[in-house]
């Protein structure tokens, strides 16, 4: 593994699933305690949750939801309470029709750790869903000890350049940012194509072409086939001169917790670190090999045992 900066327990080996989703001592994903918590009016999340200990909280991208970390969230219960949330638009969770940009999206966040008695965590977040990290991070302080941040760089600090097309086989090429922004024109051409609009999400930037297996392909798609799901992805997006106002007032005040930039060696790699120094003052990275962008469907044992040493690093006795 080619990594910077992180710290020693990063290399401390976890037990990881043979079988996706079952950890070495039976338990699995589908095991975990679900929740379903109303963060606004109108709104709820389905929650997974399970382990003891410091909490950790593990925040998906797009198209993806919770599922994305079915062998890593196992791994990281052996040492953490780890509470996975289906962000809103995603997954089992509530389809609202607003409410995409990334800091009401980290108040629904904070809505589910006082429901789970959760003063402060760690967090996660990976693909937009870091979007979602670092706004709960600048925008709550006190709620959180560490962040990690994988494959995504904020609006106004670095997202913008990838939002122009090109004719590279790299994670610059991402046609699809632009489109998105507007809304009508990308709901109309790809509802009813949406397992198109996913063929070309898992193979785009994928280690080996495979990024997901063939069953949880056809989860992802069930949950943007329901009724509003897919306008909520492509608002994820949309929302990106919100997200950018926004992240300019929170970097106002750079983060001054242990940050983790996480990239896939043939997508973000060490760019990611680079991206979020702008925001934030004590920042290390971390190269994910024989990964793309899906990290945790590509390489989840790397991906498990560097969140795990970093997070352990806030662990007294641990550190």
């Amino acid at each position: 593994m080619t990594c910077v900066g992180t710290h020693p327990h990063a290399f401390e080996t976890l037990a990881l699933p043979t079988d996706p989703g079952q950890d070495a001592t039976g338990g699995s994903f589908a095991s975990f305690t679900t929740h379903r918590i109303q963060t606004a009016p109108g709104v709820n999340l389905f929650v997974r949750e399970a382990g003891n200990g410091e909490a950790l909280v593990l925040l998906h991208g797009w198209p993806q939801h919770g599922l994305m970390w079915h062998t890593v969230a196992p791994a990281l219960a052996k040492r953490f309470r780890v509470i996975v949330p289906d962000l809103r638009g995603a997954g089992n969770s509530s389809i609202p029709a607003d409410g995409y940009d990334k800091v009401t999206m980290a108040a629904d966040i904070v809505a589910v750790m006082d429901a789970l008695g959760i003063r402060n965590a760690n967090i996660a977040g990976y693909d937009l869903g870091a979007g979602v990290a670092y706004a709960l991070a600048g925008g709550h302080r006190e709620r959180v000890v560490r962040l990690a941040v994988m494959e995504f760089g904020l609006a106004g600090f670095g997202y913008e350049s990838f939002m122009v097309p090109t004719p590279d086989w790299t994670d610059a090429s991402n046609w699809h940012l632009g489109l998105f922004t507007v809304p009508d024109v990308a709901i109309m051409a790809f509802q009813g194509r949406e397992r198109e609009l996913l063929s070309w999400f898992f193979w785009h930037i994928a280690h080996d072409g495979e990024a997901v297996s063939p069953e949880h392909f056809e989860a992802y798609l069930r949950a943007i086939q329901r009724p509003g799901a897919l306008r909520a992805g492509i608002m994820y997006y949309a929302s990106v001169w919100q997200d950018a106002a926004d992240n300019a007032r929170l970097a106002a005040v750079p983060l001054d917790i242990p940050v983790l930039g996480i990239g896939g060696a043939m997508s973000g790699g060490p760019y990611i670190e680079q991206l979020f120094r702008a925001v934030a003052t004590k920042v290390a990275g971390a190269v994910i090999p024989k990964a793309g962008h899906w990290l945790g469907d590509e390489n989840p044992e790397a991906l498990a045992q560097v969140l795990s040493g970093f997070f352990d690093a806030a662990v007294p006795g641990r550190a």
